[in-house]
């Protein structure tokens, strides 16, 4: 968040959501402590953030509505997590339903497996999620939520 964060207000953007808000391999913001809206300040900055939201499984956080984890997980787990949230954050990536990718044989199996798995079945989990929950965009989301109301997470120096 901190240079990210710094180039985004410098470009006069207000609001992320890229705080991925558990530990994973690469990275995450293990520190913030509820996947929900909040203000992040840094250095004097300021930025709503909108972070991926996840699901407590005995005390694990687990992702389920973004990406590879969308594709892992079954509809009827993520429709039952996404039942029981307050809060649900989606990011998908064209690459989630192009199930004719070429296949980069020079990955590991694990990285196979996390690229690859889901594509066939992904635009139909989709669809299904889409019926079945009311979504809105971002900037809809934005004026819903008393800024006021919300956390605020200090990344730090």
């Amino acid at each position: 968040m901190r240079k990210s964060g710094e180039v985004l207000v410098k470009n006069g953007i207000e609001v992320d959501s890229s705080v991925f808000p558990a530990p994973r391999a690469h990275g995450g913001l293990p520190t913030y402590t509820e996947p929900v809206p909040s203000l992040l300040k840094y250095n004097g900055i300021e930025l709503k953030e909108l972070p991926i939201n996840y699901h407590n499984v005995l005390g694990v956080p687990v992702i389920f509505s973004g990406g590879g984890y969308f594709r892992l997980f079954s509809y009827n787990l993520i429709k039952r997590w996404t039942a029981q949230s307050n809060y649900v954050m989606s990011y998908l990536h064209p690459r989630d339903f192009d199930a004719s990718q070429p296949i980069i044989q020079e990955l590991s199996a694990f990285r196979k497996l996390k690229t690859y798995i889901g594509l066939k079945g992904a635009e139909k989990k989709l669809n299904q999620w889409l019926t079945d929950f009311p979504f809105i965009d971002i900037a809809t989301a934005v004026k819903a939520i008393d800024w006021d109301d919300v956390s605020v997470v200090d990344v730090g120096e």
